[in-house]
């Protein structure tokens, strides 16, 4: 009742399908159903509930667009009060002056692409493929990687301030936008309490806004794909340039992903892929000459891959990213790799932020990764490890219909991604 007088009854969901739908995540239904579910339009209903709530002996948990797989916004308890924190999607200070943006957490990354793109700049980490349904905050909270990430890092390394309710309703700034007569252009001016709430997934307190660097948005960019015989060859290529930091973004497949994802789209799907190449290029005119190779392509330009890899790389000028291109085949061919066609990259590029059907298989089948992050020197021999025990298990496997694929990614200069995906029949 308390919540209701404060933010509305249509703001406070108590029904049984309500609470049980905000209660999972991608990785199914959990054990516990929150009590409640409530929905602020405002930081300051979201302090004043989260007190509420808090005095009432309830946890409270934040819940952003619900595309992870962590369980890091699943109820532990049935005294729980789930804050969907959608309605705060604000972009509160586009500032391109001190080049920074900041933004309410319930915000899609989309959205927030969107609202920068007229100025011409962007955030270095510019989100997951899930960022039309994913918030900034659960980015944010979960360390998500993806665009940018291969020269950026994850999403917390393009973060300056957070403004976080805590536990008891109060409000913490961080940065340097904390001593309220400065804006908030520096991360760092004293102890940094701003990484405390990044990783964290909601845990420590609710990201209600966040302030992010701007950069200028490249002028040039260009993909390009290759293929290789052994998951070696493909990891010893990544890592070499990781080091170099010659891309911004960087992933590899292995054979039964690659089969996947080829399988999974329909004919909709791919016009509207070819018309997201058409719409990225530099003109019209490129535009067509890439969405025709895109065409020809087809589904077939991997049959012969085992292992593929695909980068995008960006720069202010056509040979900074030329340059950039040459080193990184050099790097492939002395690690015995060769180009392929880069449908897969443009066409990520073109479409950006996809939809959540990527959630499922090609055939209904249910989805889910782990995954981890590890050193570069550590990469291949900690895929042949998981290879081995994957492998040891494969009769299981087949008793129950589970397929296991391979994604592959670089994070900045230092850290290499390992994310088995799980495929297997869903229920009937």
């Amino acid at each position: 009742a308390r919540l209701q007088h404060m933010l509305g009854a249509e703001s406070v969901l108590t029904g049984e399908e309500d609470r049980r739908f905000f209660s999972q995540d991608i990785s199914g239904p959990r054990q516990h159903v929150a009590a409640c579910v409530i929905r602020p339009q405002s930081v300051e209903q979201l302090s004043s509930a989260v007190a509420a709530a808090t005095d009432a002996g309830y946890c409270v948990v934040a819940r952003g667009g619900a595309t992870s797989y962590t369980g890091g916004f699943a109820p532990d308890r049935e005294l729980c009060v789930i804050v969907d924190t959608r309605g705060l999607s604000r972009v509160v200070e586009i500032n391109t002056a001190d080049m920074y943006v900041t933004v309410e957490a319930g915000c899609t990354w989309e959205a927030l692409y969107a609202a920068l793109e007229p100025h011409g700049v962007r955030t270095p980490f510019w989100g997951p493929l899930s960022g039309a349904l994913a918030t900034i905050g659960g980015g944010l909270s979960q360390n998500s990687i993806l665009w940018g990430s291969a020269r950026y890092g994850v999403s917390a390394e393009s973060v300056l301030a957070l403004d976080v309710v805590l536990a008891d309703g109060s409000v913490l700034a961080t940065g340097a936008g904390a001593l309220g007569t400065a804006k908030p252009f520096l991360r760092y001016y004293g102890p940094d309490l701003t990484g405390l709430f990044l990783g964290d997934t909601g845990a420590l307190g609710i990201k209600a806004r966040g302030t992010l660097k701007l950069i200028r948005r490249p002028a040039f960019f260009e993909t390009a794909s290759f293929g290789f015989d052994t998951h070696v060859a493909q990891s010893g290529a990544m890592t070499e340039i990781a080091r170099e930091g010659l891309v911004s973004e960087c992933f590899g497949m292995d054979p039964v992903l690659q089969s996947q994802r080829m399988k999974r789209a329909g004919l909709a799907q791919d016009l509207k892929a070819v018309k997201g190449v058409i719409t990225s290029a530099r003109g019209l005119t490129q535009g067509l000459k890439e969405a025709a190779k895109v065409a020809l392509a087809g589904r077939s330009f991997l049959d012969d891959v085992p292992y593929s890899m695909h980068v995008g790389t960006e720069g202010r000028t056509e040979s900074a990213v030329t340059d950039s291109l040459a080193e990184v085949r050099r790097i492939v061919a002395a690690h015995g790799g060769r180009e392929v066609e880069n449908t897969i990259p443009k066409v990520m590029r073109g479409m950006r932020f996809v939809p959540m059907t990527s959630a499922i298989g090609p055939e209904g089948e249910r989805w889910l990764p782990v995954h981890a992050l590890v050193r570069l020197p550590d990469a291949a021999e900690t895929w042949s490890a998981v290879q081995a025990l994957f492998a040891s298990r494969q009769a299981e496997f087949d008793a129950h219909g589970v397929k296991v694929g391979v994604l592959t990614a670089i994070v900045g200069s230092n850290a290499f991604v390992l994310e088995p995906v799980f495929y297997w029949p869903a229920p009937r």
